[in-house]
């Protein structure tokens, strides 16, 4: 074996230096791969990521969102989904008039390859339209008013039905007057998503009925006679009292004769309003000189005592002489019960009375009466 033998110091220091620095090299990028004692190691390229963000994820139709993004290692974006196309690597981007629940991708690229990032929103359903209509007051008299008020939602116009019509606006009031029935008013408003119906009723008093009634004349001799008038309005029926009697018709006339005394007439007339009450006062005015007034008790039964059911009226037999009757009056009303003689001379003159049937069959006369006439 040979040796060799270095006669320059120097030159070994150098080479030792050198020698010192390359494993240094070595120490700091990694242990050489094998078969090469020379070669340096470099970092690979970054993965890119990405990150998608919305401000509203829960929308209302037709409604809107903003979209945010940001990456890292990317050179390029592209949108899919429920929208497309390239994007810049970071930004934001308003979706407008969003109808359903949509997703939105974004995938970013780069020398270290791809990432992808998804955000859903979700669209609420369609808001349908609403309208409340109300009415004050809802009851009302004949003839009365009431004040209609309504509000809608979602609507753009407003059409009235029953009894009353027209476009209205979305909202507001209205005064219904002279209502003289039950009343249903409906309101109909309509907007991009539908319909809406509200309907309010309202109830109407009957009418209060009306009359007028009068007699002609109102003041009369003895024995006249006096013509009753009345009419109504919104009455069913009417019923006599006080010096009449019995059921009357709405409207008409009667004769009242053989009128002796002061008399009241009153007429009651009923509607579904309620009812009302008239009275007028006939004057009699009497003249004593030559007159008798003669009152009586009607008869109820027969000569027989059986009950008298068919009385047609009055006989008056009166003249000077005690029964010697020269003169005869025929009452032919049964519901009389006074009568007035008149045109009588100066004399004591003698009454005495009998009653009649349906048949003409005449009773017994009454007890005598007298009175002097002077």
């Amino acid at each position: 074996m040979s040796v060799t033998t270095f006669t320059n110091p120097g030159l070994i220091a150098r080479n030792l230096l050198i020698f010192l620095v390359y494993l240094l090299l070595l120490s700091g990028c990694g242990e050489p791969s094998s078969g090469s004692s020379d070669s340096v190691l470099v970092n690979a390229p970054l993965s890119p990521t990405v990150t998608v963000s919305a401000n509203s994820t829960n929308v209302v139709i037709n409604g809107s969102t903003t979209l945010s993004w940001s990456s890292t290692s990317a050179t390029s974006c592209t949108a899919s989904g429920d929208w497309a196309g390239s994007k810049t690597t970071s930004g934001s981007e308003t979706i407008n008039a969003l109808t359903a629940d949509s997703s939105f991708s974004l995938t970013c690229s780069g020398s270290g390859g791809s990432a992808n990032d998804t955000i859903s929103v979700t669209v609420a359903g369609p808001i349908a339209p609403t309208v409340s209509l109300s009415a004050s007051p809802s009851n009302l008299p004949y003839n009365g008013s009431t004040t209609l008020s309504w509000t809608s939602s979602n609507t753009s116009s407003c059409t009235a039905s029953g009894d009353w019509a027209g476009s209205k606006a979305t909202s507001g009031s209205e005064t219904i007057s002279a209502l003289t029935a039950d009343s249903s008013f409906s309101l109909t408003c309509s907007g991009s998503n539908g319909s809406a119906n509200d309907t309010i009723s309202v109830t109407v008093a009957a009418p209060f009925p009306t009359l007028s009634f009068s007699a002609s004349p109102n003041s009369v001799a003895q024995n006249g006679s006096t013509i009753l008038n009345w009419n109504t309005t919104n009455a069913t029926s009417c019923t006599a009292s006080g010096d009449w009697a019995g059921s009357k018709a709405t409207s008409g006339s009667e004769t009242i004769s053989s009128l002796v005394i002061n008399s009241q007439f009153t007429l009651i007339c009923v509607g579904p309003g309620g009812s009302v009450n008239n009275t007028v006062n006939v004057t009699v005015v009497l003249n004593q000189t030559g007159t008798a007034l003669l009152s009586w008790t009607p008869p109820t039964l027969n000569t027989d005592d059986s009950p008298l059911t068919d009385l047609a009226g009055y006989r008056i037999h009166y003249g000077t002489s005690s029964g010697n009757y020269s003169d005869t009056i025929s009452l032919n009303d049964p519901g009389l019960t006074s009568y007035l003689v008149e045109n009588l001379a100066s004399s004591t003159w003698y009454f005495a009375m009998s009653a009649f049937n349906s048949s003409g069959i005449d009773s017994s006369n009454s007890v005598e009466v007298s009175k002097t006439i002077n």
